[in-house]
C-alpha cells in the first residue's frame, strides 16, 4: 500500500473507531475503564471542537461531561460516511480530513436525528492519530 492510501485508511479507521467508542460510551456498552485510553488519549492537549452551533469547546470542556454521560443514551447511534483526506503535510505530521456524521437518538442535540459535515486536523506523528481540531457543521436532513 502506498503512503497516501495508508494514510487514508488510518484516517478512516480512526474516525470510525472514535465514533464507535462515543456511541458505545453513551449507550453504556463500553467499559468505564476504557475512557482514558480510548478517548482522552486521542485528543491533543490543545484540542478544540467547533460545534454545529458555533460554540468552541476545548478538550477540558468535553472530557468530564462525556465521562459522566456513560450509559445515559442507550438509543444513540452514529454512522460515518464520505471520509476523505483533503491534504497531508508529512513534514509537519499533519493530515486534514472531512466526513459526514449521521446521529440518531441524540439526547443533547436538536434535532436528535441530525447530520453534520466534520473537518478534522490530525497529528500523524505516532501510530495513533491525535485529534487536534474538529469543526462540525450542521447539514439539512
Amino acid at each position: 500500500m502506498n503512503a497516501e492510501a495508508d494514510l487514508a485508511q488510518r484516517v478512516r479507521d480512526e474516525i470510525e473507531r472514535l465514533h464507535a467508542f462515543i456511541a458505545g460510551w453513551f449507550q453504556g456498552t463500553i467499559a468505564k475503564d476504557h475512557f482514558d485510553a480510548q478517548f482522552t488519549a486521542c485528543l491533543d492537549p490543545a484540542f478544540e471542537n467547533i460545534q454545529p452551533s458555533g460554540q468552541v469547546l476545548t478538550r477540558a470542556d468535553l472530557l468530564e461531561p462525556i465521562r459522566r454521560a456513560h450509559g445515559q443514551n442507550p438509543d444513540f447511534q452514529i454512522q460515518i460516511r464520505d471520509v476523505r483526506v483533503l491534504g497531508a503535510w508529512p513534514a509537519a505530521h499533519l493530515a486534514l480530513a472531512t466526513y459526514v456524521e449521521a446521529q440518531t437518538g441524540a439526547r443533547n442535540t436538536t434535532p436528535p436525528d441530525n447530520l453534520r459535515r466534520s473537518t478534522v486536523l490530525f497529528d500523524t506523528s505516532a501510530p495513533q492519530l491525535i485529534w487536534r481540531y474538529l469543526q462540525e457543521t450542521a447539514l439539512p436532513q
